[in-house]
């Protein structure tokens, strides 16, 4: 919709297609965008921007990596009928009390109404909240505005999420096709709940 954040998303994407490339190559030698290999990775209600864009021009992205995601835009029967390469992934602790995740509009949601291919991974012992940077942590671990561990293991967690959303877009983004740090439960270093994925379309 005009006016929309998803339609101010994808104005402000187009105008970086535009100008960002002049821009590096002014400051870095030999820095440039491949504008045909574009992902986007969101957080939290930032997801329900992101699902919004992508639905509405589902051309201006080419794989998308949703973290703790929430969004109404894919509710009812509705479905996501173009093939993009997705990530789901959610925590433990995200949808226990206090919850920062709405059952119904999470992980799960997505990964039901989008199409192959895909993957899900939802991991132990982890809330909403231990993605952010340590003060915001410690702030939502103070109030229990989210559900926390009683440790925080900031440093361990935050380099398997890079690790885990770099893995996704090197397999969805570099012509590498392999997804297997991904989907292979014996290669991610922290305790899963739930892994499911639909790759082979």
């Amino acid at each position: 919709l005009p006016g929309s954040q998803a339609d101010t998303s994808l104005k402000e994407l187009n105008w970086a297609r535009k100008h960002l490339s002049t821009h590096l190559s002014a400051r870095t030698a030999g820095v440039s965008v491949d504008w045909e290999r574009i992902g986007l990775v969101c957080h939290s209600s930032g997801c329900d921007v992101t699902v919004r864009m992508i639905l509405q021009n589902h051309t201006a992205v080419n794989s998308t990596a949703f973290l703790e995601p929430f969004s109404s835009a894919l509710s009812g029967g509705s479905t996501v009928d173009f093939r993009m390469p997705a990530l789901m992934y959610g925590t433990e602790l995200c949808e226990s009390f206090p919850p920062c995740c709405i059952k119904g509009f999470d992980w799960n949601h997505f990964y039901d109404h989008w199409s192959c291919p895909r993957a899900l991974l939802e991991t132990k012992d982890h809330g909403h909240c231990d993605i952010l940077d340590h003060l915001e942590w410690n702030a939502c671990h103070t109030i229990h505005f989210c559900k926390t561990r009683s440790d925080n293991n900031w440093e361990a967690y935050h380099t398997f999420i890079q690790g885990l959303v770099s893995a996704f877009f090197i397999s969805t983004l570099q012509g590498v096709n392999d997804w297997h740090y991904v989907t292979n439960t014996t290669e991610i270093p922290i305790g899963v709940m739930d892994a499911k994925n639909d790759i082979n379309c």
